[in-house]
């Protein structure tokens, strides 16, 4: 299936924060409650361990489900500290200052804006992007990669998303009613989360669409062996390829390695 490009509504500048809030805070515990990330972290601990490097810098964080995960799996496949920093063109502030709060020699966090394409000098460390890198076009998907190599640090992206309608027809169907039962049970409890998904249910309709334009953007790792076609140099190696998760859902994945030499094009 051909990568269709559409717009997704918590993408858009207008879409309201409190909404924006709500799509992020319910995505951020599904990928946490279903631990879709977990098979892909042996895989990134390999990495950070190679390249000594211990703090990692998410972008696009939403509501920092799949960041969690990460901080709570890699201590203990390592059995040493990881920070993260927290980061997203818009701010989840409430959920970043609550992970934040409990750990917080672990978990940072910027207020202000961060573009995935143009990282601060200041954030230094490697760079992730759970769930979040289909969002981006060709041309920006391809910045965001060549910010990483201009300023030398390594990168992951990383997707369980997919243009596979069999996988995805089932669960979009699913999905409107498994929300409805889970969101009393997400922490911590927010009487606006309930008015936006029960009284006024704006999640439904901006949830599914959202959901399925995620499925249809997706990139495949033959489309991110391409994005990176040029961006090898000063011994930068790439890696993309798909590992298998929860059911039917497999991790995509691209990492990129500053310093190393060889093609790992997998």
């Amino acid at each position: 299936m051909k990568r269709i490009h559409l717009f997704e509504f918590h993408d858009l500048s207008w879409f309201p924060q409190a909404w924006r809030n709500v799509l992020t805070d319910i995505m951020g515990f599904l990928a946490t409650g279903l631990k879709l990330y977990r098979p892909i972290l042996p895989k990134l601990n390999a990495v950070l361990s190679a390249l000594d490097c211990r703090r990692v810098v998410d972008l696009c964080s939403g509501a920092a489900g799949p960041a969690l995960v990460l901080l709570e799996e890699l201590g203990q496949l390592d059995g040493q500290p990881v920070t993260i920093t927290l980061t997203d063109k818009y701010p989840n502030i409430p959920a970043f200052r609550r992970l934040a709060a409990k750990s917080p020699d672990r978990i940072s966090y910027s207020e202000a804006p961060v573009d995935a394409a143009s990282v601060p000098d200041r954030l230094e460390g490697f760079r992730t992007l759970f769930t979040s890198f289909h969002h981006f076009d060709a041309d920006a998907a391809r910045e965001i990669l060549r910010d990483a190599v201009r300023k030398n640090q390594g990168i992951g992206v990383f997707e369980y998303t997919e243009r596979n309608l069999w996988v995805w027809v089932p669960a979009l169907l699913v999905g409107p009613a498994f929300v409805w039962l889970v969101t009393p049970f997400i922490r911590p409890f927010s009487w606006q989360r309930l008015l936006w998904t029960y009284a006024i249910p704006i999640w439904m309709p901006a949830g599914f669409w959202d959901g399925l334009v995620s499925c249809l953007r997706t990139y495949s790792p033959r489309e991110l062996r391409d994005l990176t076609a040029d961006l090898d140099t000063d011994g930068y190696s790439w890696e993309a390829g798909r590992v298998r998760s929860l059911g039917a859902f497999r991790v995509t994945y691209l990492l990129g390695t500053p310093g190393t030499t060889g093609d790992r094009h997998n």
